[in-house]
């Protein structure tokens, strides 16, 4: 790129600047890969530490302890070479011998350079729960997916093909884990506390965009209040919630209450949640300028989950997972449960074998394509960015006003701060197949951008055909249960053994030995066949 397409792209910067500019940029990158590789030595250490510490607890003659005290002699001392305390230290050494022992493909990318220390800490997270062969699966296929997206990206994925590989059902662990559910509080200072809340995801995140919800449209509220107050008397005389002045603002005047809230949507979120848990209703928070009539109770949670087909027509089925809108996981009795209770569903056609999308239809009639992109890419393309993409604009890569047609090939869904920077900071798009967007950034890097669909929609390496296989088994299971349930009711009903000469035969000829048994297997495969007539209305008597 030329110095003048510099001065084009970065509006505001000298040809100079552009040029410093895009060199700070690399510069920058270099100093993320020589981190990275300084961390993967430190890994390297501190695996050798660990190997140090088993050979002295190996040698001591200390009993059950050795082992203990082996790890909290050499912690401490990691602790001191590393300027960290005892237990941070310790927790360090344990993930780096988790590292080079479980994932030596990660190792090795992370000593290169070219994935971080905590892309590395998302592939041992996502297989503590898996076999020596299910942790190896994900070493493997870890760089591949982790060089082009941040830690917390690789780890969604690496979450779904972990569920996926898993011999324990999503259904399973989900239990184990929601059984640790709680809630906690911590002081974080100045009269300020945080409540943390750990349970089902479905429920937390439902919670969430309620008040959510609730607090966007007090927001829009507040600003027409504004707009409303500064026609009749002008501007506000200062910003500020609830901040009267003598002469200013009346504070008792719910009219200049609303128009002086000036709360951070943020602030907004955390006193609507507040109110809520000590009122059981946000009373403190009524619209005043909306023109709906609508309250806040009125306001519902929403969440776009992604159910596997397989989960829907097989309820009996106990492997696999469904997931939310950016990529997090949920069990599927619970999106089952989710499916049931919504009035329409959008169905995604995709290829298994490379997990691309290839339609997507919906009973109610709605622009399609825009379905479409955010079923394909999830969240905001923007590299790292996890806005959901329901709460992103659908964007034309080639301006529709500069000719670019509304196509799924010139579409992606950009978060509303990403779609505004891309039309003014000089940001180019275009699309590659499948759905790949290809950004160029105002200081001329490229950088391409896969769906991360593309990850969940692709069947993981040996955990779909485990899968088949499983529900081959449990169905070849039931049919043995109904078979024998079907021939212990016959038996019972007496309908084999000594029959009467007097009954018809179904050749229409009678046997030589008309006392002989009939034989309960032929008579079941003759019933259900349907060559026989219902056993409880007629008897028949087998030749």
């Amino acid at each position: 790129m030329t110095e003048d397409e510099f001065e084009d792209e970065l509006r505001g910067l000298t040809p100079e600047q552009a040029v410093e500019a895009r060199a700070v940029l690399d510069e920058l990158a270099d100093a993320r890969r020589a981190a990275a590789m300084i961390e993967g030595h430190v890994v390297d250490l501190l695996a050798r530490l660990g190997r140090l510490s088993d050979a002295q607890a190996a040698a001591s003659l200390s009993g059950s302890r050795a082992r203990e005290d082996a790890r909290r002699s050499f912690a401490a001392q990691a602790g001191i070479a590393l300027h960290t305390g005892p237990a941070e230290a310790r927790a360090r050494l344990a993930m780096a011998e988790q590292i080079h022992d479980d994932c030596p493909v990660t190792l090795a990318a992370l000593q290169e350079g070219r994935l971080s220390l905590r892309h590395a800490e998302q592939v041992v997270k996502a297989g503590l729960s898996l076999d020596a062969g299910g942790r190896a699966s994900l070493d493997h296929g870890a760089v591949a997916l982790g060089e082009q997206r941040t830690a917390r990206q690789l780890g969604k994925v690496l979450d779904k093909q972990a569920a996926d590989l898993d011999s324990r059902s999503f259904r399973e662990r989900h239990a184990d884990a929601r059984a640790h559910r709680h809630v906690t509080i911590r002081d974080v200072g100045a009269g300020m506390s945080e409540l943390l809340v750990c349970g089902p995801t479905v429920e937390v995140r439902s919670v969430f965009d309620r008040v959510d919800q609730m607090a966007r449209e007090i927001k829009k509220d507040r600003a027409r209040a504004r707009r409303a107050y500064e026609r009749a008397h002008g501007e506000l005389p200062e910003e500020g919630w609830m901040a009267p002045v003598s002469g200013g603002l009346d504070g008792t005047d719910p009219e200049v209450v609303a128009a002086s809230d000036r709360r951070t949507l943020p602030q907004v979120r955390t006193d609507l949640l507040l109110d809520v848990l000590l009122t059981s209703e946000p009373g403190g928070h009524e619209l005043f300028a909306s023109g709906t009539g609508a309250g806040l109770g009125q306001i519902r949670a929403g969440v776009q989950v992604t159910i596997p087909v397989s989960h829907l027509i097989d309820p009996e089925t106990d492997t696999g997972a469904a997931w939310l809108d950016d990529g997090t996981l949920i069990d599927a009795d619970t999106a089952r449960i989710l499916a049931g209770n919504t009035a329409g569903w959008e169905r995604i056609f995709i290829r298994p074998e490379s997990g691309t999308i290839e339609a997507v239809d919906h009973y109610r009639p709605t622009t399609p394509q825009r379905r479409a992109v955010m079923a394909r890419d999830m969240t905001c393309r923007i590299p790292g960015c996890e806005v959901p993409g329901r709460r992103c604009d659908i964007d034309h890569g080639h301006d529709y006003a500069r000719g670019g047609p509304t196509r799924l090939d010139n579409l992606e869904a950009l978060c509303p701060a990403h779609h505004q920077m891309k039309h003014q900071a000089g940001w180019t798009v275009t699309q590659a197949a499948d759905g790949v967007v290809v950004f160029t950034t105002p200081t001329g890097h490229v950088v391409t951008d896969e769906p991360i669909s593309r990850v969940f929609f692709h069947e993981t390496p040996h955990a779909a055909r485990a899968e088949r296989q499983q529900i081959a088994r449990d169905h070849e299971a039931k049919d043995r249960r109904v078979y024998a349930r079907d021939r212990q009711e016959i038996h019972d009903a007496g309908l084999w053994g000594p029959v009467s000469r007097s009954l018809p035969h179904v050749c229409g000829r009678r046997c030589e030995n008309q006392d002989a048994g009939v034989d309960p297997d032929e008579f079941l495969e003759m019933l259900t066949d349907g060559r026989i007539a219902d056993p409880q209305a007629d008897i028949w008597m087998l030749c």
